[in-house]
């Protein structure tokens, strides 16, 4: 079979991957946590609502600021999460197509680099974890930003270098935590400086647009005076977030995801082979992987999403490894056939088939959705984020008896009274649980942080029949949410 007819087939592999992946992880598999979270904050966002001035948040606000046009006008479809998680599966698709774009210049195959493609967007694991949430974009944008600028090193084209740095920039404006990422291209961009493989008036050019945005951006944040809460909020806070989870802030993926027991040893035995042979861009991989190894195992994984970069990374270098390695094309056939076809097979038989029955349940989130309005408020549960479009009761939106235990506890701003809220602002959906101290849960003990008063719930409430979460009686309910020109408010 000529080189030719295998990248046909390959082509013909993603287009039915994409279109069978992408319908299953946008209409049938549900919105989680994240896709609300970041939903919501993008509606407050359009509502003209600041992030850490208006509302507690932790990541950097790119995300929200780009997607609040699109929630606007999407606010009362009932397809708002579907769509959200498409965009999301595009950007997989264009992430893995830079990852294409890698592999072919690195390794001089197209043939290759479209498997690598194929691997990705079929990945059961990887599709799991990036779904509606800032670091399926800036994962995008850091490879994007990885191949122009292995390009401008074998081209010295000037632009290449800038749209190298913009992507960069761009990347860490989605959530800081790719600073991280960016250490060892860092060094890499530093080094090639110093060899004048990069020059010196190319790379002054090229720095001058993310320092202006830089600077645009920290000069509007000292002008809403929240500078200081910024920093608190997204650096010295998220610092202290692993230590919440005790025993259980490094956790292996459970072995439904399967890929990392074949790719996290493939690639920890590629990094060392291309340290030892490889070429500088290899080595550039290789070092990220490792990072990322050292990251995961000593650090913080507690949750799949914290994990997949590791996993791209070690497919990426599985790839290019067995490229090498494996000289018969009949033996690189087989193995690469029986792969993608079960990895194709294994989101049918692990997702479509057990996601589907679960369309005709009503999970809090969409409950939320048909109740709620953007006049009412609402209190999220615990460990649940089930409103979109309705206020916050309090300055923290999410993950109550965690986030604002520490927000606290940093001096960001103090946990709320879940029971004042309720006299006073009558929010219309609650979470009417215990709200435990996830801390100290993790280790063992339950400590609680809000309980509301059982009179308040009786007195106000009605049981939903879903979970914990009570809604307003109607009695107390108010009625015609209407735009004023300015706010949402009820007309009576």
């Amino acid at each position: 079979m000529t080189e030719a007819k295998i990248r046909k087939i390959l082509w013909l592999y993603i287009c039915i991957a994409a279109l069978f992946c992408g319908y299953v992880y946008s209409f049938i598999v549900k919105a989680n946590g994240d896709n609300i979270e970041h939903l919501h904050f993008s509606w407050l966002v359009w509502q003209g609502n600041i992030p850490y001035k208006d509302f507690f948040q932790h990541h950097n606000p790119l995300i929200w600021y780009l997607s609040a046009p699109l929630v606007n006008i999407l606010i009362n479809n009932s397809y708002i999460f579907s769509i959200f998680n498409l965009i999301s599966y595009v950007a997989v698709g264009v992430m893995a197509y830079y990852q294409y774009r890698i592999v072919s210049m690195i390794q001089n195959n197209h043939t290759a680099g479209l498997f690598l493609s194929a691997a990705i967007i079929s990945s059961y694991s990887i599709l799991w974890a990036l779904n509606f949430r800032p670091d399926t974009f800036a994962y995008m944008l850091l490879f994007a930003g990885l191949y122009y600028l292995f390009s401008y090193i074998k081209a010295k084209k000037l632009w290449q270098l800038v749209v190298a740095f913009l992507c960069f920039f761009v990347a860490f404006m989605f959530t800081q935590k790719i600073l991280i990422n960016l250490i060892v291209p860092g060094i890499a961009t530093l080094y090639w400086l110093y060899k004048k493989q990069i020059k010196f008036e190319d790379f002054i050019q090229a720095s001058l647009l993310p320092i202006l945005l830089l600077g645009v951006w920290a000069a509007y944040l000292y002008s809403e005076d929240i500078l200081e809460m910024y920093w608190v909020s997204n650096y010295p806070f998220n610092t202290r977030i692993p230590d919440i989870f005790a025993q259980n802030r490094i956790i292996f993926p459970p072995r439904e995801y399967f890929e990392f027991y074949i790719f996290i040893p493939i690639g920890c035995v590629a990094s060392i082979y291309f340290l030892v042979k490889g070429q500088a861009t290899e080595k550039i991989i290789s070092l990220m992987f490792i990072e990322e190894c050292i990251l995961r195992i000593f650090y913080f994984s507690a949750f799949l999403h914290y994990s997949t970069l590791w996993l791209i990374l070690g497919i990426m270098l599985s790839v290019m490894f067995l490229d090498k390695i494996l000289k018969k094309k009949l033996v690189r056939i087989i193995l690469g056939t029986v792969y993608l076809l079960f990895s194709l097979w294994y989101v049918y038989d692990k997702t479509y088939k057990i996601e589907k029955p679960k369309l005709t349940y009503q999970n809090g989130h969409e409950y939320a959705f048909e109740n709620l309005t953007p006049c009412d408020y609402a209190i999220n549960g615990y460990y649940a984020v089930y409103n979109l479009k309705a206020k916050d009761a309090g300055y923290y939106a999410i993950l109550l008896g965690q986030i604002d235990v520490l927000g606290e506890k940093m001096g960001i701003a103090p946990k709320a009274n879940l029971n004042d809220l309720i006299i006073t602002k009558k929010p219309k959906l609650i979470s009417a649980g215990i709200y435990w101290d996830t801390y100290w849960e993790q280790r063992g003990v339950q400590v609680p942080v809000h309980q509301i008063d059982k009179s308040l719930i009786d007195t106000y409430y009605n049981y939903t029949g879903l979970g914990d979460i009570f809604i307003l009686k109607p009695e107390y309910q108010r009625h015609n949410c209407r735009y004023n020109g300015k706010k949402w408010e009820y007309q009576n």
